[in-house]
C-alpha cells in the first residue's frame, strides 16, 4: 500500500497497524490552516499505537466526513491538496494543467517571467554551435585542416612545408591553436 491512497475497503482491519491508515491521512489543522500529512511508516506506528489503546476499528457508518483525494498533484498520501468532506460531497471537476504551445508568445513570456519571480532559474535556451565548416573554395585542392587529422600526421605535413611555404605553415599553426591546440604540434613549430 506504500504510496497509495488509503481507503478503509482496502485495508485489513485486524491489523493494527493498518487499521486507522485512512483517517491518518491529510490531517486538517483547522479552519484555513494547513493540513498535516505524514509519512506511512509513521502512520502505521500511530495506527499500531491507537489499537493497542483500545481505540475501535474504523466504521464508515458512523464517519461524519470523508476523504476527498487530491484534485491537484500526484494522487499521493503525502499530497496536502486532499481534504476531508462531508460525506457524499461530490468531487470538484479535475484541474487541467494549460499546455504552454497553445499559449500566444507574449503569455509565454508573461508565465516565465511569473516562474522567475517564483525563484525558478529559466535561462533562455542556448544556440547550438554551428556544425558547419568554413571551407575556401578559391582553394583546389581544399586547404589542409589540422583538426581533422591525427598529431603525427599535421606534424609530417608542417615538415614539408618547413622552407616552401611559411604562409601555409602559419595558416596551419593559426589553426590549430584556435582549434584542437594540441601541445604535441605547437611546441614542435612555435
Amino acid at each position: 500500500m506504500a504510496g497509495r491512497i488509503w481507503r478503509i475497503e482496502d485495508i485489513d482491519p485486524d491489523n493494527p497497524e493498518e487499521r486507522f491508515l485512512p483517517a491518518l491521512q491529510c490531517i486538517p489543522l483547522g479552519p484555513g490552516m494547513q493540513r498535516m500529512v505524514l509519512p506511512e511508516p509513521m502512520c502505521r506506528m500511530i495506527s499500531k499505537h491507537l489499537t493497542e489503546a483500545g481505540c475501535p476499528p474504523m466504521d464508515p457508518a458512523l464517519a461524519t466526513k470523508e476523504y476527498l483525494p487530491p484534485v491537484r498533484g500526484i494522487n499521493h498520501p503525502l499530497n496536502g491538496a486532499a481534504d476531508w468532506v462531508k460525506p457524499g460531497t461530490p468531487a470538484p471537476e479535475p484541474y487541467t494543467v494549460q499546455d504552454p504551445e497553445s499559449l500566444t508568445v507574449h503569455e509565454q513570456a508573461a508565465q516565465l517571467e511569473r516562474y522567475r519571480h517564483m525563484g525558478y532559474r529559466i535561462e533562455k535556451p542556448q544556440p547550438e554551435p554551428s556544425a558547419a565548416r568554413t571551407v575556401d573554395a578559391i582553394d583546389e585542392p581544399p586547404r589542409f585542416d589540422p583538426g581533422t587529422h591525427s598529431v603525427t600526421e599535421v606534424c609530417s605535413y608542417l615538415r614539408e612545408l618547413a622552407d616552401t611555404d611559411p604562409v601555409e605553415r602559419g595558416r596551419v599553426l593559426y589553426a590549430e591553436r584556435n582549434g584542437k591546440n594540441r601541445n604535441g604540434i605547437l611546441k614542435r613549430f612555435t
